[in-house]
Order: C-alpha cells, then sequence, then structure tokens
C-alpha cells in the first residue's frame, strides 16, 4: 500500500488537484477500501469492539463514488468534492463513517470556489475538516480519527506556512498520518492492551496514501505490489502498521454491547449541540452528530427500550429513515441483501429497521430519491416494501429494486419479519410474498373529516373500521372499533396476531385489547409493536 517513504517521482510545483484527480482519487479509494476493509475490521476495538470499521468506511466511500459518478460532462474540483461529501453524508455507515463523511464536508466548504488549490488552500481544507470532525463528537476521545485528523491539519499548515508546494506539502502530511496512527496505540487504553491501531484512523491513512499516490502520477496498484515487496523505509510496510500485532483474536466481546441507530433528520435548522445534550442525557454514546444524519449507540447492553429512548429524541426533529445494528451479532456479511422497508411512524421505522432494513418514512417529500439512493448503493438483490398503494406507485418502475406488493403496514412487517441479509435473494422474495400474502390486514382509522352519502355516515372524529381498504364500521369509541376490528379478522382463525398501535392509543387501551384476546383465541400469540404512526389508530395483521 503505497510507495516507499521518500521514494517516487520528484515533486513538481506544477502539480495540480483538478476534478479529473479527484474523481480518479474518489475512484481508488473505493478499490483500495474494498480490498481491505477485511483487514481493518480485524483490528476494530475502539468505541465498541464489532468488526465492522473497515466494512463502514467502505461503504461509506462507495456512496460517495457514486454521488461523483452521477456528474455529467467535465467537472471541477469543487463539484466533485462537492458530490463526494453529499454522496458520504447520505450513505455514511456507523461510527467512522459518519465522521469521515463530516470530513468531507469541511474539505467541500473550504474548497468552494477554489477551482485549482495550491498548498495554503489544502491546509485550509484539511484544518476545516479536522475541526468539523471534532466539533460533531459529543465526546471527542484521543487516538482515535480526530487525533490522527488534527496531526495532519497542523503538518500541513506548517509546510504551507513554510513555502512548500502542493505536492511537497501532501507526501509531508501522508508521512504524518503515518506515524499519528502509530501513536494512536498510545494515546487510548483499550488499542494499547490490544497492542492494535485505532481501526477508524487506518482509514484516514489509506485514503490519504492514495490521495499522494494520485497526485504524484503514481500507479496505486504497483505502488502496492512494491510496497509489499519491500517495505516501508523503516522496515515496516504500511499494511504492518496498519494491522498492529496479531490480531486473530481481536473484537471479541460478550455479547452485551448494545444498539447502533444512524438516522437522517427531516427539520432543516441545524440544532446538533442541543440533540448531542440530549442523547447524552438519554443514556446515548458514541453520539455524532453531522446535520440532518446522526449516530449514537445505546449504552453497553441497551436493548429496544434503550433505542426507542434514543429514537424519541432524535424524532423531536423528524426521523425521515435510521439503520439499526446490533453491536454484539457476527461480523458484517459481504454484499448483503438490501431490504427498504417504507413507515409512517418512529416506531414502525425501529421496528423494521431492527429486521435489517433500512426503514424509510414514506411520507418524505424526497422518497423516490432517497429509495433509489440507497438502491443504487447495494450490490446484490435489493427488495421494497411500500406500505400504501400510493408509495408502491410511486416507486414502481422507478428504482433499480423489486417493488414487493405490500400495501399496508401489517404486511410490511410481516414480510420484514422474514427477512434475512445473509439469505439467497430468490428464497426471501418467496417467503417475504408469502408472509405478506398470508396476513389478513385492517385498521382503525379517525375520521379527518364529516361524510354525508353513501350507505355510511360518519362525522370527523369518528373511528372507522377498515378491512381490505373498505370501511366496514362506523363508531363513536375507537377502542370499540379495535375489539370489532379483531374478531372480524379472527373470525377465520390465526395463530399469530400484530398489533401496531398508532399514537393516539394508549397503553391502557393495548392492554384491555391483548385481554381480549387472549380471552376470546387462547391459541394465537399476540404482538404489539408500537408504531407510533399518525395515519392510524390502530393497524392489526393475523396470520
Amino acid at each position: 500500500m503505497g510507495k516507499r517513504s521518500g521514494s517516487g517521482p520528484d515533486p513538481s510545483t506544477d502539480a495540480r488537484i483538478s476534478g479529473h484527480l479527484a474523481a480518479r482519487w474518489a475512484k481508488r479509494t473505493v478499490d483500495r477500501l474494498r480490498r481491505e476493509r477485511t483487514g481493518i475490521n480485524a483490528i476494530n476495538v475502539f468505541p465498541v469492539p464489532d468488526g465492522d470499521t473497515g466494512t463502514n468506511l467502505y461503504l461509506t466511500v462507495r456512496s460517495a463514488y457514486r454521488a461523483v459518478e452521477s456528474l455529467d460532462g467535465a467537472v471541477t474540483l469543487p463539484q466533485v468534492v462537492e458530490a463526494m461529501a453529499t454522496g458520504a453524508q447520505r450513505g455514511a455507515r456507523g461510527n467512522s463513517g459518519l465522521i469521515l463523511s463530516v470530513a468531507l464536508r469541511g474539505v467541500a466548504d473550504a474548497l468552494v470556489g477554489v477551482e485549482v488549490p495550491d498548498a495554503r488552500a489544502f491546509a485550509a481544507a484539511l484544518a476545516l475538516a479536522a475541526a468539523r470532525a471534532r466539533d460533531a463528537l459529543a465526546d471527542p476521545v484521543d487516538g482515535t480519527m480526530v487525533t490522527v485528523l488534527d496531526a495532519m491539519a497542523e503538518e500541513a499548515r506548517e509546510r504551507a506556512e513554510a513555502g512548500d508546494d502542493l505536492v511537497l506539502l501532501v507526501r509531508a502530511v501522508r508521512e504524518r498520518s503515518r506515524s499519528a496512527l502509530r501513536e494512536t496505540t498510545g494515546q487510548l487504553p483499550v488499542l494499547r492492551e490490544n497492542s492494535v491501531v485505532d481501526a477508524g484512523s487506518s482509514g484516514i491513512v489509506e485514503l490519504f496514501d492514495l490521495l499522494y499516490l494520485t497526485v504524484a502520477g503514481e500507479d496505486p496498484a504497483a505502488a502496492d505490489d512494491a510496497e509489499d515487496a519491500e517495505g516501508t523505509d523503516d522496515g515496516e510496510s504500511l499494511l504492518g502498521a496498519v494491522r498492529g500485532a496479531d490480531t486473530h483474536d481481536l473484537g471479541g466481546h460478550g455479547g452485551t454491547i448494545g444498539l447502533e441507530l444512524v438516522a437522517h433528520l427531516g427539520t432543516t435548522r441545524d440544532r446538533g449541540r442541543l440533540l448531542k445534550r440530549a442523547l447524552a442525557r438519554a443514556g446515548g454514546t458514541s453520539i455524532v452528530v453531522d446535520w440532518p444524519q446522526v449516530h449514537v449507540h445505546t449504552a453497553e447492553g441497551g436493548g429496544v427500550d434503550d433505542a426507542r429512548r434514543l429514537l424519541e429524541v432524535m424524532d423531536a426533529h423528524r426521523v425521515v429513515d435510521l439503520r439499526v445494528e446490533d453491536l454484539a451479532s457476527s461480523r458484517p456479511v459481504d454484499d448483503p441483501v438490501t431490504l427498504i422497508a417504507l413507515a409512517d411512524g418512529p416506531g414502525l421505522l425501529l421496528s423494521l429497521a431492527l429486521s435489517d432494513g433500512f426503514a424509510v418514512r414514506s411520507d418524505r417529500e424526497d422518497l423516490v430519491e432517497a429509495v433509489s439512493f440507497a438502491a443504487d448503493l447495494a450490490e446484490a438483490a435489493v427488495f421494497v416494501l411500500p406500505d400504501s398503494a400510493t408509495a408502491a406507485e410511486a416507486l414502481t418502475g422507478r428504482v433499480q429494486a423489486k417493488v414487493l406488493r405490500t400495501r399496508d403496514a401489517a404486511s410490511v412487517a410481516a414480510a420484514a419479519a422474514v427477512f434475512d441479509p445473509a439469505g439467497q435473494a430468490d428464497d426471501l422474495l418467496e417467503d417475504m410474498i408469502a408472509a405478506a400474502a398470508g396476513t389478513r390486514v385492517g385498521a382503525v382509522l379517525c375520521a379527518a373529516e364529516d361524510h354525508g352519502q353513501g350507505p355510511l355516515l360518519y362525522s370527523a372524529g369518528d373511528a372507522l373500521t377498515v378491512v381490505d381498504g373498505r370501511i366496514r364500521a362506523v363508531s363513536a369509541d375507537p377502542e370499540a372499533a379495535a375489539q370489532d376490528l379483531v374478531s372480524r379478522l379472527l373470525g377465520a382463525g390465526g395463530d399469530l396476531v400484530t398489533l401496531l398501535v398508532g399514537r393516539d392509543m394508549s397503553d391502557d387501551a393495548v392492554a384491555r385489547l391483548r385481554i381480549r384476546i387472549e380471552s376470546e383465541h387462547a391459541d394465537a400469540e399476540t404482538v404489539v409493536i408500537r408504531g407510533d404512526q399518525s395515519s392510524s389508530w390502530l393497524v392489526v395483521g393475523v396470520e
């Protein structure tokens, strides 16, 4: 990885980082991290030993490059870097991926209007990247990505002030990134205990190594071969520097390290500082906020209740999509099948995300764009579960994915429950279709306005019992309507009753409904999902 320190062509004062070079660098970062992600995963012990830092960095730079690919015609440097920052933020994964996206945003903002940067402009971009990354963290820690970024920014500043040209500066920063990476071992106790460097920081070093090779006009593949054969100038290959000591047993844990939530927010006003404090008060850890994206872990051992509490804090700013990862699960699956599931309430988003789906609010204005972007990032099959006929119509034929014939929240939940990202696509499709088709669905809705025509007359606020998309009954009491709905759906039998509880249905009403089901249908299992949807008082699915 990388040419030997101090070797290669003499730096040229005519070297430039153009839009074309930046796009080439972006492509090379994807290729490099695709190859190195497993090794970076192996040394991932901070902030939690979940073994996915390399994968998260790879997925983030892949998202960044996909945005670059969408640019048309001749491109300028600001256009390329802006696309990278936007793409990285939209597709950032994990703590390390979000920090990287924040740093890219800092570079993009610093280079606005700078067609060809000189040494001072480049140093200023690194300074802003480092400052933004540190500011995004609720609790910055030495020995991590922000420490390495700070060291690189300081080296760039000193070199620019000394009058170095751009290539000399980039080469010096490249060397400083390597030494700063090695220093992380002694800066953070958990790294010292495991004799490794910081995994996220190793990704930064990889990217900057490629930037130098690109600017200096060297071929990364040839440089990698040369380094593998010869090592660096101090006798240690960059591969060895990144990996540290024996890592075969690193990343182990007792299976209680909690859940990771990554969400985008729908409000435009940046309230990042307030949100970081609120998440910390709610028990969140590893908090990174780069508006409108948020990354947070539950406390060690935290489960669904802890995740719900954190989600409630975030949803004050309207969560529009959500990913959840169980940090105690096995190593990440390479090129998994992707599930994009739609919902209209934060609780439903959480439930679907816990089923390994990318949960998206179906009422967001940019729904087609958001789903399409997520689908385009996948390298294997993609399935979409729409929660209404309207959403299905909007997405069918407009996204590179298989849009299933789910048309309600209960069918979406049933299909998502049998999803497995490591499964075979054909088998998963068959299982999800069967689960959705085998679910009888009804809902209790509160009428928004008076209706004075037709066989059913009702007033605003009345409870409407809806089955198969048709109003079957009208009641003044939504709880009575819910009990009637359950009786209708269970009349033909059923083994599993799923209650998707809306925002306005109380816990007491849920408890009474469960008692009714258990007394009249003792053989049916009842599952309650606090969906918090506003479109319905209750959705019921019977399988």
